[in-house]
């Protein structure tokens, strides 16, 4: 596998428009992992291929750009940066999104949780309803569409 695509892959292999991923890159404050250098086609690292699917998944269910690339770019992003080594490590990772009152200035709090298929993962009920992003789920399925892309190429 590959290490890293050009957008045209990526455009490919997640449902985004390439004037989407451009407008998220120069507007919505999304950052991928290698800068683009002048005159040269933009590269992006598996983990930029899981961080913008999970984001293409915020924006299906209703997120605007702008919310779905930035929460992409303030959480998800750093954890895989950071916390995730192969895209395998992945597996079994659910990110919950908790929408929070705006009156106290934080939009949305974060967690990342891995868990088995047997586990239940438990809500508090002082907690409020968040959205649970499968990235394992995410990441097998972009992944392995980009392998198809390459071997079909």
């Amino acid at each position: 596998m590959k290490n890293r695509w050009r957008t045209g892959d990526l455009v490919r292999a997640i449902p985004i428009a390439r004037a989407d991923l451009h407008q998220a890159i120069s507007r919505d404050g999304y950052r991928p992992e290698y800068k683009q250098e002048p005159g040269k086609d933009r590269w992006h690292s598996w983990r930029d291929a899981v961080a913008i699917a999970a984001a293409q998944e915020l924006r299906i269910i209703g997120y605007g750009p702008k919310v779905a690339f930035g929460l992409v770019q303030n959480h998800l992003s750093p954890f895989l940066r950071t916390k995730v080594e192969q895209p395998d490590d992945c597996a079994d990772v659910l990110w919950l999104i908790n929408q929070l009152n705006a009156l106290i200035g934080e939009k949305h709090r974060c967690e990342f949780v891995r868990y088995a298929d047997n586990d239940a993962i438990f809500i508090d009920l002082n907690q409020c309803a968040c959205i649970v992003v499968n990235l394992g789920r995410i990441a097998h399925r972009i992944l392995n569409d980009l392998q198809e892309s390459e071997k079909s190429a």
